[in-house]
């Protein structure tokens, strides 16, 4: 047997199996041996392989739910914080999905609001930045410093988009579009058909846009209570029974503003210092009118405030006959404000600084009329 056990083979190549077996001296008894050992180790495999084939399995589905598990929490943290990072505010064009906390902001309008609500816009109008309320409130010139000029309406849309502003604010509609290609823009307008919308109104739905309703209710509140304490200074100027004419003169024309909608102070003397009006100012359905100085008498009331009346055509109209024969003028109830400069006035815009300039003007112009 063991002459038998190594056989001649032509020169191949071998694999290491085959030189183990062919070429050891046990020869056959050995191969047995091998044989033997072969099966206890295909065995042996076979086990571990039916063990490693269950058990992955389980530890497969285990890590697979982990996974599944943590990728869904961290899905469901990213979602939360991107849901964190926006809000939805309601606009006239529809819902606007806005940052919640924007850091570069862009208005054409509205510069006064953002302050007074600690927000400072990274570029505004150009007016903006040239507001009578600046000078006169003493506000801090060196906080505007680094705001842009962006030209008049609509603003410059390469300095717009230079800014790289996370939020817009527009305030005239046909410039919205444009606007939207730089990126996520409000439409908060100013005037809404030739009315505008309350001061205070105004105020809060610029701090809705940022969450700071708080905010804009703390000075509210303050402000509310200074327009109270300013009714009880003027008390008895307006007489009970009489009635109370704003108008606005200026290039031969005459405006009158409504009870309602009106701008140039009409809601400080209508709205907060509640001085009566005309039945003619209460039923006007936009903001204003535009009349005539035949008709001029129809329109005024007990006591008239005049704004604007600088230009040669105003000074016509205030010297005519037919306004030295109202009522107001011959008791000396008139009350000239406001003026028509380059930065324009106090009564100009609506945001908080204006409004507590055109509280402290209108209660000083009655005091000193005061008899």
């Amino acid at each position: 047997m063991l002459k038998y056990a190594l056989q001649r083979t032509s020169f191949a190549r071998y694999t290491d199996i085959d030189y183990q077996y062919r070429y050891n001296a046990e020869g056959d008894l050995f191969m047995h041996g091998r044989v033997k050992i072969t099966v206890m180790m295909i065995m042996l495999c076979l086990s571990l392989m039916l063990g490693a084939c269950s058990a992955p399995t389980n530890t497969n589905g285990s890590s697979q739910t982990k996974a599944n598990h943590t990728a869904t929490s961290s899905n469901s943290d990213g979602q939360a914080a991107v849901q964190a990072q926006t809000r939805t505010v309601k606009t006239l064009k529809g819902d606007v999905e806005v940052p919640a906390n924007p850091k570069r902001v862009a208005s054409d309008q509205y510069m006064g609001h953002l302050l007074k609500l600690g927000i400072i816009p990274v570029g505004v109008r150009s007016f903006m930045l040239n507001e009578a309320w600046i000078d006169q409130s003493g506000y801090p010139k060196e906080k505007l410093a680094g705001i842009k000029d962006l030209g008049e309406f609509p603003m410059d849309l390469e300095e717009l988009t230079v800014l790289q502003p996370d939020l817009i604010i527009g305030s005239i509609e046909k410039n919205i579009d444009s606007y939207q290609k730089v990126g996520t823009t409000m439409f908060l307008p100013y005037w809404e058909g030739e009315s505008t919308a309350g001061p205070l109104d105004k105020f809060r739905r610029i701090s809705e846009i940022f969450g700071k309703q708080k905010e804009a209710e703390q000075w509210i509140t303050e402000y509310e209570k200074k327009a109270a304490e300013a009714r009880t200074k003027i008390q008895g100027i307006v007489k009970d029974g009489e009635t109370v004419s704003i108008v606005q003169v200026a290039n031969k024309s005459i405006y009158v503003l409504a009870a309602k909608g009106g701008n140039y102070g009409s809601p400080t003397i209508y709205q907060m210092l509640k001085l009566p009006p005309t039945k003619k100012a209460l039923n006007m359905k936009e903001g204003f009118e535009n009349i005539s100085l035949e008709v001029l008498p129809e329109y005024m009331g007990d006591h008239i405030f005049v704004y604007g009346s600088e230009d040669e055509g105003a000074n016509q109209i205030l010297h005519s006959e037919l306004w030295k024969g109202l009522q107001a003028v011959k008791n000396g109830q008139v009350y000239m404000y406001g003026s028509f400069s380059d930065k324009g006035d106090e009564f100009v815009m609506e945001d908080p600084y204006s409004l507590e300039l055109q509280l402290d003007t209108i209660v000083n112009l009655l005091l000193a009329h005061k008899k």
